[in-house]
């Protein structure tokens, strides 16, 4: 499904963005191609992410938009560390499966010219996320799960799911 990229994929240069939980889960579906591609995951720091893995990984702080006020002091380090890592690994590609934490590394890529590939959510059948509207106008591949999905976001690509 994400194959097919080409030439800016086989140096290397590509991150893997996803925040914890689902999202996470879904990501860790694409480790053939993480492990293809010396990749990096770029994910939250929970107790799931952290369990030992041979895949490199770099953290960004848990949030969640519950904590009201707190919650924008740790999105803005969130932007500084995407920043950073954007520096650090300068990638070709970003692959997302989203949500919130991945979306300023994304914007970063998309600022760039970089390709930025965003997976929607297998958890959301016939209604647009936030993360998914936002992605959709900045992605340069937009995948879905469902097929009902494709009403919602017309220029989006079916790839079925990834579980």
């Amino acid at each position: 499904m994400i194959d097919e990229c080409g030439d800016e994929m086989k140096s290397g240069k590509v991150l893997f963005c996803a925040s914890a939980g689902g999202h996470y889960t879904e990501l860790l579906q694409l480790e053939s191609l993480i492990n293809k591609y010396s990749g990096v995951i770029v994910t939250e720091r929970t107790k799931i992410s952290m369990e030992e893995r041979n895949l490199p990984i770099k953290y960004l702080p848990y949030g969640s938009r519950s904590e009201g006020f707190v919650y924008f002091f740790k999105f803005l380090y969130v932007c500084i560390l995407s920043i950073i890592y954007f520096i650090q690994y300068r990638p070709k590609v970003i692959i997302s499966t989203g949500v919130h934490s991945t979306i300023p590394i994304c914007v970063l890529g998309w600022l760039f010219g970089r390709k930025v590939i965003y997976i929607e959510t297998i958890a959301v059948v016939n209604k647009p996320t936030i993360t998914g509207k936002v992605m959709y106008k900045i992605a340069t591949g937009f995948y879905v799960q469902w097929k009902e999905l494709l009403e919602v976001y017309p220029e989006a690509i079916y790839g079925g799911a990834l579980f």
